[in-house]
């Protein structure tokens, strides 16, 4: 909330830190700055997507001084401009790029200057009633396929890479309505896509889905609890993790058809955020 942004190193001592609200301006974001800071070859990338000036703005990894800074201005209305997502980096056209989700559109730029790439827009079906269509869940890439979650839940867009410009009308790949996500962020990996679909009757749905064609491979309801999701779902060696608001995570094959198999239940522990896999743990 406060817009400060810093690097420490492992011992814990500060190397550099800089405040966004001072430098550009308090945000109006209804729900505080929920985006998460992405490193680059080079940077420290952070974007702002809000009412009035948004931007993506790029840090020096080592000495924090601004590299690049650059506007992320669309047309969306109200509270449809505001963003809480993440921007994906990958490697495009031998290019390192940011995907970027929010504000009825998504974008690309090219890592080293901030430059826009391409872009799509129709996100928004309906700019003039459709005021508050705020986005949570992050884009996520795979297969050469950008999937973007949008609408709260009730759409996601696939968009091949390697275009240039407004590339809406030409490399949009497919388009699901219905039992999608808002907040979180589906996993994408070996030609699949898993949505897990957090709200509404159909909670705890999951849904996989070929990449390429949007198709659906298969689909299954886990438990229903007292809360929903917010957590991502993870795929690690085969299997899908997707923990709930309780505490309880479901371990599903990720193989050819719906199968839980473990329902694993920390007591008394609200989580919202997503768990990390390394070393053979579970954090």
């Amino acid at each position: 909330k406060s817009g400060d942004l810093m690097c420490v190193d492992f011992a814990g001592k500060l190397v550099w830190q800089t405040n966004l609200q001072d430098k550009y301006g308090e945000d109006t974001l209804w729900w505080d700055l929920g985006t998460s800071p992405v490193l680059t070859k080079q940077h420290c990338v952070v974007a702002v997507m809000q009412s009035g000036p948004s931007y993506l703005v790029a840090f020096d990894k080592t000495t924090g001084q601004v590299a690049w800074k650059q506007d992320r201005n669309v047309d969306a209305p109200e509270e449809s401009a505001h963003s809480y997502s993440t921007p994906v980096v990958l490697t495009e056209n031998g290019h390192e790029t940011l995907v970027v989700l929010g504000a009825d559109y998504v974008t690309a730029h090219d890592a080293a200057n901030g430059q826009e790439v391409w872009r799509v827009g129709g996100l928004n079906p309906d700019p003039t009633s459709l005021k508050r269509l705020r986005s949570i869940a992050s884009a996520v890439v795979s297969d050469g396929i950008v999937i973007a979650p949008y609408q709260r839940g009730q759409e996601i867009t696939a968009i091949k890479l390697g275009g240039r410009g407004d590339v809406t009308k030409s490399h949009v790949a497919w388009v699901k309505k219905g039992n999608g996500t808002d907040v979180p962020t589906p996993a994408a990996v070996d030609g699949k896509v898993y949505v897990l679909t957090d709200s509404g009757k159909m909670r705890g749905l999951v849904t996989c889905l070929d990449i390429k064609t949007g198709r659906e491979l298969w689909s299954g309801q886990t438990e229903q609890g007292r809360l929903g999701f917010s957590s991502s779902p993870i795929v690690v060696d085969g299997k899908l993790y997707a923990t709930r608001e309780d505490g309880v995570t479901f371990v599903l094959s990720a193989g050819p058809e719906f199968k839980v198999l473990a329902t694993n239940e920390l007591d008394g522990t609200q989580t919202v955020a997503t768990p990390v896999f390394t070393d053979g743990k579970i954090l």
